[in-house]
């Protein structure tokens, strides 16, 4: 897992990220441990502070629970929502708002899709959970 120090995000938040999209994307499913602070550690130097603030984040956000003693385990996999796109509607892609970041659980350099439909009311979805599917 690779940290950028130059990335704007601290690395805790960077850590998070990546192991809610492991969680998304099923690599860590329901009810698995989370990778211990050792492991990662040892594979990809993460400290234990950088690694704590980590978990903490995703137990913030309902994704893990810490058992005493036995480390984080996967409680839940965030559903990814389709959102239907027809014509005149457009989805743009764009950095979320500090708003944006609370109201979805997000990082920092978290991405959000924005569809402005072709009445021209715009919807806001974050974009690590959200499809679009084109219908006619």
């Amino acid at each position: 897992m690779y940290v950028d120090d130059q990335a704007g995000e601290s690395e805790y938040l960077q850590i998070a990220r990546r192991m809610r999209q492991q969680i998304i994307d099923g690599e860590l499913a329901v009810g698995e441990p989370l990778p211990s602070q050792r492991l990662m550690q040892a594979e990809h130097g993460i400290g234990r502070t950088t690694y704590g603030k980590a978990v903490a984040e995703l137990r913030r956000q309902g994704l893990v629970t810490i058992r005493r003693g036995q480390g984080a385990w996967v409680t839940t996999q965030p559903a990814v929502r389709v959102i239907e796109v027809r014509a005149g509607d457009r989805v743009a892609a764009r950095a979320a708002t500090e708003a944006e970041r609370e109201e979805f659980g997000t990082g920092l350099l978290a991405s959000v899709l924005v569809v402005t439909r072709a009445a021209g009311e715009a919807e806001v979805y974050p974009a690590a959970v959200t499809v679009c599917a084109v219908v006619p």
